[in-house]
């Protein structure tokens, strides 16, 4: 394990370097976007527009790999997206901003896929739930930081865009001058969205919803920070905390889930983020440090559902069969992701800036009104049957769920996609023609 953590130093350097700059951004072009009058609406969509840019980058980029190789695809994309927040400086434009946030989304989901392959490579059958368990923590830290680190700085400057556009460039560094060896990539198959539905309603629409109301953290929570009244700094440990509760949750969560059923789990999680939620819409930029705890919960507890909802649909699966449903699942919680945030600035527009969590607590409810709708549709897997809680990393894509050490180890070679109907003790194969069953 050290020696597979000592080879891997560029790549968590560079990681760490990608995160803090994405999180720099995100607080920066939040605040400035609503400084500059754009209006929920417009912000949502110019922020919205890194999720569009992540998905398509993540659907287009592997094919670079398999042409042009890892290093060169990395420093290529490193490359524009630093020109990328470079440009916002050209002029404070929404709509060259949203041009702008697409380019950064589709480069950043391909260099998180360089890393995971990467990562994939580098790990042993022994070793892959550890690295796994240290990209999710730098991924994190990263980002938090980031966010964090915007509060030091005087937002409305350029110093922040060139720090952001620095620390980008400087990440390809390590990598472009490590002497390991690129892996050949391979990218899972994903299973159909109808196949996924008969596997698991439940997971399909939670990662729908739970893409939803990242996004809307994500994307709005800057801007709704500074319409209550919150500074610079203030905004930015606000941002922060969504990620930092995270980072303390995700694992007692997960061991919890790996005990009860997980059904249970996932909707006390819904309930207990949408009442933290309920709790945030009712306090004000004069309550600040409450409303970072409560912030802080409820991010702990709502992106801990990313990670469930693999889980849960690991449940009815083989090992052969995870890293195929995971994929398709990460591709519905991307599309949830692409519409959040300008559904929160729509909303926001027309009432008030206290309605960013009054929908994001809506969301929640209605989550747990669907699993309250599937705990009656069909009998729950054992606690004793359940597939063991692995945490996976949200920032990331479909390719870092080959890490889970769950799932059969395969860094070099084709995935063939089984069919997840067939042989499936807790799968009821005569409700398949009847969509309203499981």
């Amino acid at each position: 394990m050290f020696r597979s953590l000592l080879t891997s130093w560029p790549l968590f350097f560079g990681l760490l370097l990608i995160m803090i700059g994405n999180g720099l951004m995100v607080l920066v072009l939040g605040i400035r976007a609503s400084e500059a009058g754009f209006g929920s609406v417009i912000s949502g969509i110019m922020m919205g527009g890194y999720f569009a840019g992540f998905f398509g980058g993540s659907a287009i980029v592997p094919r670079f790999l398999q042409d042009v190789g890892h290093i060169r695809t990395f420093g290529a994309l490193a490359a524009i997206a630093s020109a990328a927040v470079i440009l916002h400086l050209v002029a404070v434009d929404p709509v060259l901003w949203t041009f702008l946030r697409i380019i950064a989304g589709f480069s950043y989901a391909g260099m998180y896929i360089v890393v995971e392959s990467w990562l994939n490579e580098k790990s042993t059958n022994e070793t892959r739930g550890q690295m796994l368990a240290i990209y999710m923590i730098i991924t994190m830290a990263g980002m938090s930081g980031g966010q964090v680190l915007g509060g030091i700085y005087d937002i409305t400057t350029v110093m922040p865009f060139l720090l952001a556009s620095v620390l980008v460039s400087i990440a390809v560094v390590p990598i472009l001058l490590t002497a390991a060896r690129a892996p050949d990539f391979t990218s899972p198959d994903p299973v159909s969205i109808r196949r996924l539905y008969q596997i698991s309603p439940l997971a399909l629409i939670g990662m729908l919803l739970q893409g939803l109301t990242a996004s809307m953290a994500f994307g709005i929570g800057a801007i709704y920070a500074t319409d209550i009244g919150m500074t610079e700094s203030q905004a930015s440990l606000f941002m922060a905390a969504f990620t930092l509760g995270n980072m303390l949750l995700q694992y007692p969560v997960g061991r919890l889930s790996d005990l009860f059923d997980r059904r249970v789990m996932i909707l006390v999680i819904a309930l207990g983020a949408g009442i933290a939620a309920s709790f945030a819409a009712s306090l004000s930029a004069q309550q600040f440090w409450i409303l970072v705890i409560v912030t802080a919960l409820y991010g702990g507890l709502s992106l801990t559902i990313y990670s469930l909802c693999i889980a849960h649909a690991n449940d009815y699966l083989t090992p052969s069969q995870m890293v195929s449903t995971a994929s398709t699942l990460i591709t519905i919680n991307g599309i949830g992701a692409i519409f959040g945030s300008p559904l929160i600035g729509f909303v926001m527009q027309i009432t008030a800036p206290s309605a960013f969590f009054w929908v994001i607590a809506l969301v929640h409810f209605g989550l747990a009104g669907f699993v309250l709708l599937r705990m009656l549709s069909r009998p729950s897997v054992p606690a004793d049957a359940q597939a063991p809680f692995v945490a996976v990393p949200e920032i990331g894509t479909a390719v870092a769920v080959q890490l889970n050490p769950e799932t059969p180890y395969q860094p070099t070679e084709a995935f063939e996609v089984e069919d997840p109907l067939s042989d499936n003790p807790y799968l009821d194969i005569t409700s398949l023609n009847d969509p309203a069953k499981e």
